[in-house]
């Protein structure tokens, strides 16, 4: 009993490091490309080639050890980490740190919900009432008069959450979830060069350090905790994780990058983490 207790609390501050982390590369992102001066392929570029450089050690010690494994999925979950990676940055330079997380983490949720109700997993009564309030929290932060952002820069911003809700699902079939982090960055590699070989570089210092900071820490390590959290949650119980991020993210733009606070997003903050709560609680009674 204590041990599954611990191992609970293990979890749930692992899971609640990994929400802090993906809500820093909404930040991260925005206080990048809030300079025009910064270009969004040149982050991405940077972001991902600091991950790999962050996560070499671990592939070096895999491929020492022999356990790399190469197969005819191998290079997908590479694909939606470029993609996702691509997107997500293509979309904040239209709109605010909080906005973006607001539509990347729910299509991202809605992505693994559907592959889990696809998998024939069926939520109770308080499960679907927490996933309900969540989302009602969502809608109703992003109702006219909150900066809805335009068209294009939204729709790019859901490709990238379900290009994220597809890595996620395929990041609970890997056995070592620090090789397997490292493989998918190593493997978006030939795409960051056809990008670098397109495209011009433009970033600024700033810009700079701030795309390594999300490659290195928030997205490299980040990930790593996050394909083993994944280990531990149910596929529908880590999506509704996810929206505890906009929350933080929300928060964290008021704090650094001067967004607006409002009523509206502390009612919205309390629906979407009264959800999760809800959902996770009788999740694990079922």
């Amino acid at each position: 009993m204590a041990l599954n207790i611990l191992m609970n609390i293990r979890i749930a501050l692992l899971t609640s490091l990994t929400m802090v982390a993906f809500a820093a590369n909404s930040i991260f992102c925005r206080l990048a490309l809030s300079d025009r001066a910064n270009d969004p392929i040149s982050f991405t570029i940077l972001r991902l080639l600091a991950g790999a450089a962050m996560l070499l050690p671990l592939l070096i010690n895999a491929f020492h050890d022999k356990k790399i494994q190469i197969s005819k999925t191998t290079f997908l979950p590479a694909l939606m980490l470029f993609s996702y990676a691509l997107f997500f940055s293509l979309s904040y330079v239209r709109m605010t740190a909080s906005t973006g997380a607001l539509i990347v983490f729910p299509a991202a949720q809605m992505t693994m919900l559907g592959y889990s109700m696809y998998s024939g997993a069926r939520l109770s009564a308080f499960e679907k009432l927490g996933v309900l309030l969540a989302l009602a929290g969502l809608v109703y932060l992003v109702q006219p008069g909150f900066d809805v952002p335009p068209v294009q820069a939204s729709l790019l911003m859901a490709l990238s959450g379900i290009s994220w809700g597809i890595y996620s699902i395929l990041g609970k079939k890997a056995t070592d979830p620090a090789t397997a982090t490292a493989m998918n960055f190593a493997f978006t590699l030939p795409l960051i060069l056809v990008l670098y070989l397109a495209f011009d570089l433009k970033l600024t210092p700033m810009g700079a350090t701030w795309a390594i900071l999300s490659g290195a820490l928030t997205s490299a390590l980040g990930y790593v905790l996050w394909y083993i959290v994944l280990k531990s949650l149910k596929t529908s119980t880590a999506a509704v994780a996810m929206l505890s991020s906009p929350v933080i993210a929300a928060f964290g733009g008021i704090l650094l990058l001067n967004e607006k606070a409002s009523l509206r997003l502390f009612v919205a903050t309390a629906l979407i983490l009264g959800g999760l709560y809800i959902k996770i609680a009788a999740s694990n009674k079922s």
